[in-house]
């Protein structure tokens, strides 16, 4: 559940920004309508991201994976979102997996 909630943070935080694609135009509106209210709402995603990895895994290995997990969203999130809008759906399907993955094994 942090890495959703890790995804969640840095999707916010890109959709505030001017390079969000058109065909999100609709979540880039309603995010740059009150940024200070976006950027207030992803730190907190990444507050109890952080918590529920630390509780999980202990303290240092929990803030490495949020490290690596943070890398690894915003990576994902700004080179596959700007491609085409067929990678969204490629990326949402890859997080369920991942949920899925985490819940089940």
């Amino acid at each position: 559940m942090a890495i959703v909630l890790i995804f969640l943070g840095c999707f916010l935080l890109y959709a505030k920004s001017k390079h969000l694609p058109n065909y999100l135009s609709h979540i880039g509106d309603k995010a740059k309508s009150a940024p200070v209210v976006v950027r207030i709402v992803a730190y907190l995603l990444f507050i109890t991201g952080i918590f529920m990895l630390t509780v999980d895994f202990g303290f240092w290995t929990g803030l490495t994976i949020f490290i690596i997990t943070l890398m690894f969203t915003l990576a994902l999130t700004i080179i596959l979102l700007p491609l085409n809008k067929k990678y969204a759906y490629v990326l949402v399907i890859l997080s369920i997996l991942a949920l899925i993955t985490e819940y089940i094994l």
